[in-house]
């Protein structure tokens, strides 16, 4: 093990209440005493409040140990936030905060529209586990538009568990294509021993995505769009990925941002109307036009 997984382990099994010792660690590891003896002294010389047990010979953590003010607030956000998740995701949420502050009373109330998967937290497991050691997996998949056809994809690449709009999704690589699998919809998965190595640029236009339409193998291009004066301020309080806001002498902003699909800034337009338009690339402007005009026939 390496030194940052053997402190990681350490801090784990103390924050779950268990006594350690250097010889017990040794034996386990495989290695010297000399080699666990200094990865305690590192840990306890950081804020991560381990210290001596009362027998002098093996060691714990400081239940006294008092976080930071912005750590605390921190926890008592994620406390907010993963209680307006619910279900069982929120039961075990609240063991780890716990562990971290013994008593939360958040000040914080938050409204987060993002579906319940608690009955999914299983495979959340297994496909964490999948993505962090980059292994290949299989599984069946139910489109919602065919439900009596489960496929079965094989050889599959999982990349992120990301969450758009409150939807939970699984981004994978899957032969040559790109595909964001709607993860309620994921069964029967099974990790393969097979590995891979994932492609940083899509990772980094993942990251850049205003929404699920973002496309990784499609190359970003920048959108201009005009916002009149009562949308300036929202989107200087709550930017969107990537922007570069200029305001205008005449109380209106252009704001640039890249994407990588059409419907992406279709999805924000959508949501504005009418404070927003396109104004580079015109041809965007007028298609997004047409979609209106149909909609209104």
């Amino acid at each position: 093990m390496k030194q940052h997984q053997r402190h990681n382990e350490i801090l784990e099994r103390l924050g779950n209440g268990e006594l350690l010792s250097i010889k017990v660690l040794a034996q386990e590891w495989g290695i010297i005493t000399k080699t666990v003896q200094r990865d305690f002294i590192k840990l306890m010389d950081g804020n991560y409040g381990v210290m001596r047990a009362d027998d002098g010979k093996r060691f714990m953590i400081s239940t006294k140990k008092i976080t930071s003010k912005s750590a605390g607030t921190a926890i008592k956000m994620l406390d907010s936030l993963s209680s307006d998740i619910g279900g069982e995701f929120y039961t075990k949420a609240q063991a780890a905060l716990h562990k971290l502050q013994s008593y939360i009373a958040s000040p914080f109330y938050t409204r987060i529209d993002v579906e319940n998967i608690s009955n999914k937290l299983d495979l959340v497991e297994d496909l964490e586990y999948a993505i962090s050691k980059q292994k290949m997996i299989t599984f069946k998949y139910k489109k919602w538009h065919d439900p009596d056809n489960i496929k079965t994809y094989e050889n599959v690449k999982p990349y992120k568990i990301i969450i758009f709009d409150g939807f939970w999704y699984l981004l994978t690589k899957y032969k040559d294509h790109y595909i964001k699998f709607y993860l309620k919809e994921i069964r029967n998965l099974n990790i393969l021993e097979k590995t891979f190595e994932q492609d940083e640029k899509v990772l980094d236009r993942m990251e850049k995505a205003l929404n699920i339409w973002f496309n990784p193998k499609a190359e970003p291009f920048d959108v201009i769009l005009l916002l009149d004066s009562n949308a300036i301020v929202y989107f200087e309080r709550k930017p969107i990925k990537g922007q570069y806001l200029k305001k205008n002498n005449d109380g209106t902003a252009e704001l640039t941002v890249s994407i990588s699909h059409k419907e992406e800034i279709f999805t924000v337009l959508k949501k504005w109307l009418p404070q927003i338009r396109i104004i580079e690339p015109r041809e965007l402007q007028e298609e997004f036009e047409k979609v209106l005009t149909e909609y209104l026939k």
